[in-house]
């Protein structure tokens, strides 16, 4: 916290985020889940980092969120096609070894000019790809919010 200051809470998380991608590998290799329940995971993994909005650098979630979705498009685990992305599971464990590295380097170095350039490299946001992408997730929307009841907790479905 004291080295990286701004960015340690985002860094953290970022490294979590990851962190919990990297591990689904390991954990489907010791037969934990099975190869459809790794691919989900691997998917969600991507449905989480995709942005409706532009981020605020204030935001961490939603930046470290940005800057995962630029990672991965930069590395060939996301494309691009008229509009559409595409998801290449045989280069996910790679990518997101790499960006892992990349994050753990930068705290364990502890410099906080180097670690504010990361996010700015990575956490650009063309309009044309982006924004699109982000447009058409708010036209899909039939709901914004979720109302949760438990069960456990004595609450009726609606």
């Amino acid at each position: 916290d004291a080295a990286l200051q701004d960015t340690a809470d985002l860094f953290e998380e970022l490294k979590a985020d990851l962190v919990s991608l990297f591990a689904a590998r390991l954990l489907h290799e010791q037969g934990a889940h099975d190869s459809a329940r790794l691919r989900a995971i691997y998917a969600d993994g991507i449905r989480r980092v995709l942005q409706k909005n532009r981020p605020r650098r204030d935001q961490p979630y939603q930046t470290m969120q940005l800057m995962q979705w630029n990672w991965f498009l930069d590395r060939g685990l996301l494309t691009v096609d008229s509009g559409r992305l595409q998801i290449h599971y045989d280069r996910y464990p790679a990518v997101v070894e790499s960006l892992l590295a990349a994050v753990l380097d930068l705290q364990l170095r502890g410099d906080r000019d180097a670690a504010n350039g990361f996010v700015d490299q990575w956490t650009s946001w063309d309009e044309a790809l982006h924004g699109e992408i982000a447009r058409a997730m708010r036209a899909a929307e039939t709901t914004r919010f979720t109302l949760v009841r438990y069960a456990a907790l004595g609450e009726e479905a609606p």
